[in-house]
């Protein structure tokens, strides 16, 4: 596993998580590699800027100590040809002692001048020897050691010259290499420099370029998770909006089939909710009649017919409840834009307040209680009351139905926070029996049942609870259901708050 692929790395806010981030900082990475390889390359075979640069320098100080040395050798051999070896012997002396430059003068191609005796080593007679044979008289220097050597040739004419255009070479032998850095006397010391100045244009100039390649490269990617995350929203026409041609790459390739899929989910949703509204439809139309019917038929008939009619008209009466919710709950997938215009602030103590009220009220005759335990007054939310109203007294109603006789359900409203947005929980809690750990990821799903005899028993039609559950998610709220730990049922509802 590579560094960038670490948990360790990956860590911190999730900003290196994105394949944009990957992309661009492997993509920078290599540049900067490939750049520092091609660099050191190019220094070491003795090609590019930096080779160049080092030949200017050589050239450079080749030329400076060629003059240098035009002048001592002239000086040499006038002060030779004036005064012989002694007077020679007191200049070369003079120029050691100021400039601890050792000087050497040759004659001729074999034989050297001496200096107290002193005889020239074999690099300083080699190197005499190259530069007197050297086309055009070009300056010949070379590293000994510590030393650095020298020579050049010229030819001396005057009065003091032996003979006309007399032909000699001077050498010298420095203790120092010139031009070289002081500290440690490490050749190149302009290398690290330049090497760190160029790879730094080199890593800006790459990253401007790899950073605008990794976008490019995620800009479908990213077009892609905006679509998907508007979709998961509820907005079905969201498409990534890829050209209809069949060009492009595989993420071209799979966004023009995410909008086939998107397409393909909306005319489905749209099929199934027409269908809903023409069943609802199509069920109350006869559902009128058969109640105009019943109370016909109640009025024509005996006492003996009060119970199967009275039964029928129960049944009837849920048989409407039900086509209410369904259309509530088609209402309520249609997706957000239809509520978006109706929303208003909405103080939620006096609407649980009014819930509780009322469901209490209801409660009273089976020997049930509704108890509002803590109310957060000013907890206002922004949304649609009638939408709220009825996702909260359907968890009341629910619990209401199942809590046993002479229990009670409790009810609280109080500030909370949930990834990090500040908002309202609703928590209603019954005493009754609780539910199956595995079912209650289920309990919001429209027609679940628990146990079916149990539920249509209890008059329950398995809708009340998906419409809690849509109505709250478009509000921006979540709701969740756990099993009390001493009994019962809770459901808490999450509202954000005006201004989160």
């Amino acid at each position: 596993m590579s560094f960038l692929d670490s948990p360790k790395f990956s860590a911190g806010k999730g900003a290196v998580k994105t394949l944009f981030v990957k992309i661009f900082l492997w993509f920078w990475l290599a540049m900067a590699l490939s750049g520092g390889v091609i660099f050191l390359l190019t220094a070491t075979a003795q090609i590019g800027p930096i080779a160049t640069l080092h030949r200017e320098i050589e050239m450079h100080r080749d030329r400076l100590l060629g003059d240098a040395l035009l002048l001592y050798g002239q000086s040499a051999a006038e002060t030779y040809g004036r005064g012989g070896q002694a007077a020679l012997r007191a200049f070369t002396g003079n120029v050691e002692s100021s400039s601890g430059i050792r000087l050497y003068l040759f004659e001729g191609e074999k034989r050297a001048l001496p200096l107290g005796g002193e005889t020239p080593g074999a690099q300083v007679l080699d190197i005499a020897g190259k530069a007197l044979h050297a086309n055009a008289g070009r300056i010949q220097s070379a590293v000994w050691g510590k030393k650095f050597l020298v020579a050049l040739p010229f030819s001396a004419s005057g009065r003091y010259a032996k003979q006309k255009e007399h032909e000699y070479v001077i050498a010298g032998e420095w203790p120092y290499v010139p031009f070289r850095a002081a500290s440690k006397g490490k050749p190149g010391h302009l290398f690290p420099l330049i090497f760190g100045f160029r790879q730094l244009i080199y890593i800006i100039v790459g990253g401007c370029i790899c950073y605008v390649l990794a976008w490019q490269l995620t800009a479908p990617i990213r077009r892609l998770r905006q679509a998907t995350q508007r979709l998961a929203a509820g907005d079905l026409k969201a498409r990534v909006g890829q050209s209809p041609g069949r060009g492009g790459d595989e993420i071209a390739a799979l966004g023009r089939d995410f909008d086939s899929m998107a397409e393909r989910i909306e005319a489905l949703l749209d099929a199934q909710q027409r269908l809903i509204r023409d069943i609802s439809h199509e069920l109350r139309s006869p559902l009128a009649r058969l109640n105009v019917a019943l109370e016909l038929a109640k009025r024509s008939a005996g006492e003996n017919a009060g119970g199967p009619l009275g039964r029928i008209e129960k049944e009837s009466d849920r048989l409407n409840d039900l086509i209410a919710q369904l259309v509530t709950l088609t209402l309520l997938e249609s997706g957000p834009e239809r509520f978006e215009k109706t929303k208003i602030p909405v103080a939620l103590a006096p609407l649980v307040m009014s819930i509780a009220d009322d469901a209490g009220y209801e409660a009273s005759g089976a020997g049930r209680r509704v108890s509002v335990l803590s109310m957060e007054e000013d907890a206002v939310v922004n949304g649609s009351p009638e939408m709220l109203r009825s996702a909260i007294e359907n968890v009341v109603r629910n619990a209401v139905r199942y809590t046993p006789s002479g229990s009670e359900v409790e009810i609280t409203l109080r500030r909370t926070a949930k990834d990090g947005r500040p908002g309202a929980t609703i928590r209603v809690r019954d005493h009754g029996p609780g539910v199956p750990e595995a079912a209650l990821a289920h309990l919001f799903k429209p027609f679940y049942r628990v146990a079916d005899a149990r539920e249509r028993a209890s008059g329950g039609t398995g809708v009340g609870l998906a419409i809690t559950e849509r109505a709250v998610h478009l509000h921006g709220g979540e709701v969740n259901a756990s099993n009390a730990p001493d009994g019962g049922l809770a459901v808490e509802i999450f509202l954000p708050l005006i201004g989160s």
